[in-house]
């Protein structure tokens, strides 16, 4: 079949794409259709990395940051030394149009690409990844503790499954600060937590020295990295995906497994996209924590404490 153009059809729309939920690729492009402007929400005027599905998440995979050579030429994209582009998504038009490459995740930047505060992180991420992939109850553990640590700062953070095993916190900021900031404190509250919860917590970056302890990925909050965007699928074979979730659920015991993509339709529709709802924080009050550093701490490279 001949390929499509962005927003005009599905290729292959009956290819078995996530077999343990029983849908094919027309029923994940329909899910795109519709989460289409949310998802967007998070992509737009940031860098986006794709993990790409051709053949379903049980076939080969591949990341992608640039567009496709056989794009066409008035596709969306940023400039790059390289003259080939990378991917940019400003729209549900060209969302459909990766989905139909077979992209089943999307991996959006910390920064926005354009305006007076590009490069600039919007706000501060704290990514947990859980030593045992089956043991989310250490990850939910670890985030109602870092919770309790930002609000002693002044700060509040809004959590988000990764769809994997994981779960993500972001503390939205009124106003972008640069990562010379941001990164220093990130860092070190992750060290705080592995000193504050030693048995639960670790900055480890060794998975095998890290035991059954939640990695909390301060790394990943810089100006190369993306992180899983909010109501993107994962490639995984239940078809779960990228969900915010409240304090609320996560107190009574929620996980990433108990969000596929049929009930984050429901979920949206229902009470809109909260993550996007969530309060933003105070910016002069990260700059405060910053200001409180230790000298020595003014830095980006992750240490204990």
């Amino acid at each position: 079949m001949r390929r499509q153009e962005p927003g005009i059809g599905i290729s292959n729309g009956d290819k078995v794409y996530f077999p343990a939920a029983g849908l094919c690729k027309r029923d994940y492009m329909e899910y795109l259709l519709q989460i289409g402007p949310y998802l967007v929400h998070h992509l737009q005027n940031r860098s986006v990395t794709l993990v790409r599905c051709p053949d379903g998440v049980e076939g080969r995979r591949f990341y992608q940051r640039h567009v496709p050579p056989h794009a066409p030429p008035h596709l969306p994209r940023w400039p790059a030394e390289d003259g080939r582009g990378l991917v940019a998504i400003p729209d549900v038009e060209t969302l459909l149009y990766y989905g139909n490459l077979g992209a089943i995740e999307f991996h959006a930047g910390l920064h926005e690409c354009s305006g007076p505060k590009a490069g600039c992180p919007t706000a501060l991420t704290f990514d947990l990844d859980p030593s045992d992939p089956d043991d989310f109850d250490r990850v939910r553990e670890l985030a109602l503790h870092l919770r309790e640590v930002l609000r002693d700062l002044g700060l509040d953070a809004v959590a988000k499954t990764t769809g994997a095993s994981g779960l993500q916190l972001f503390v939205p900021l009124d106003e972008p600060l640069p990562y010379a900031i941001t990164r220093p404190v990130v860092q070190f509250i992750a060290a705080y937590c592995a000193s504050r919860w030693p048995a639960l917590a670790t900055i480890e970056r060794r998975v095998r020295d890290r035991g059954v302890r939640v990695y909390v990925d301060a790394p990943q909050h810089g100006p190369t990295r993306t992180l899983i965007a909010a109501y993107s699928a994962r490639a995984v074979a239940a078809a779960l995906a990228s969900v915010p979730v409240t304090w609320d659920e996560l107190e009574r015991g929620a996980s990433p497994r108990d969000f596929n993509l049929q009930r984050v339709l429901g979920r949206v529709s229902h009470r809109g996209d909260w993550m996007d709802l969530a309060p933003r924080q105070p910016a002069s009050r990260v700059r405060a924590v910053y200001d409180g550093l230790p000298p020595s701490w003014r830095q980006t490279r992750v240490r204990p404490l």
